[in-house]
Order: structure tokens, then C-alpha cells, then sequence
């Protein structure tokens, strides 16, 4: 992410404290039960209790899930949904999840034919796509922020069709 966004990201999401401090509780959505567009049911570590996920839906993810919609319109690509997260302390464990879905006929794709995140809001990061043999894909972006352990989190961008 370019300096503007990070500083964008750290403001919206809280990073450092992961706290829902500015974000709307009644649309934001704490500890979310599951991701990929419903697919994938969210099992939370139990050995660690600094492990947070939140859900972002404040206008910084709003803008950018409108950048993302704007991009994939240009490109042609179908996105149906999106959901952006924030983790601290377990971005493995959220990672892990997308590899769940092959459970319901995905296997990992070609990145590129599905790559619809604006490269200035991501720069460097790291990228996911399952998809099946009837079309239906899902993808993920993540990025780490922060140099020490104990201040770094983790932003997912997961969408798909």
C-alpha cells in the first residue's frame, strides 16, 4: 500500500488496537462467523487471546470495495461480492481459510485472469484464487502491516462471483 492508504488502513481498521473504535457497530461485524461470501465457516484459535478479526466497513473499505467493482467493470470480470477484514495475531488462520473451500469443488487458479484490486491500494501483496469448472471463483489479497510482532495485523480483501 502507498503511504496515504496505509495511513488510510491504520485509521479505518484501528490496526494498532483493533478496537471498532469509528466503525459503525450495527454494520460492522466484530467476530464474523463466516467468510467467502458465506461459504467458509470462521474457526476462531483458542490458544490465543490477542487473536482478533473484524470485519471493515467504513467508508475507507467502502471506497475501496467501489475501486474494486470499478476495475473489475473494466476488465470484464465478474465480482459479486467482496468483503474486506482485519486480523491481528492470526492472519495464518484466516489465510487457511480459502483452502477450506475445496471442499465445495474449488481448486487454486491462475491469480491473474482474476486480479481486480487496484494495484496502488495493494502494492506487493499476497494473492489466492480458487475457482471450479463451472466458473464460480473466489479470491483473496492480503497484506501485512507493521514491523514488529506485536504490532503487525493483517488486511484480506476476498471477493469473488
Amino acid at each position: 500500500m502507498n503511504a496515504r492508504s496505509l495511513t488510510a488502513w491504520t485509521a479505518a481498521l484501528a490496526l494498532t488496537g483493533m478496537t471498532g473504535n469509528g466503525l459503525s457497530a450495527t454494520t460492522c461485524v466484530t467476530k464474523p462467523t463466516h467468510a467467502f461470501n458465506g461459504l467458509v465457516k470462521i474457526t476462531y484459535p483458542s490458544s490465543s487471546g490477542s487473536a482478533y478479526l473484524q470485519q471493515a466497513c467504513d467508508t475507507g473499505a467502502q471506497q475501496l470495495k467501489a475501486d474494486i467493482m470499478a476495475n473489475a467493470r473494466a476488465q470484464g470480470i465478474s465480482v459479486k461480492w467482496i468483503e474486506i477484514y482485519g486480523a491481528r495475531n492470526w492472519g495464518s488462520t484466516f489465510h487457511d481459510l480459502i483452502y477450506k473451500t475445496r471442499a465445495f469443488g474449488y481448486a487454486q487458479a491462475a491469480y491473474g485472469k482474476y486480479n481486480v484490486i487496484p494495484k496502488s491500494r495493494m502494492s506487493g501483496a499476497e494473492f489466492l484464487v480458487y475457482a471450479t469448472k463451472n466458473g464460480k471463483y473466489i479470491s483473496m489479497g492480503s497484506q501485512r502491516e507493521g514491523a514488529s510482532r506485536a504490532k503487525t495485523a493483517d488486511v484480506f480483501i476476498v471477493y469473488g462471483n
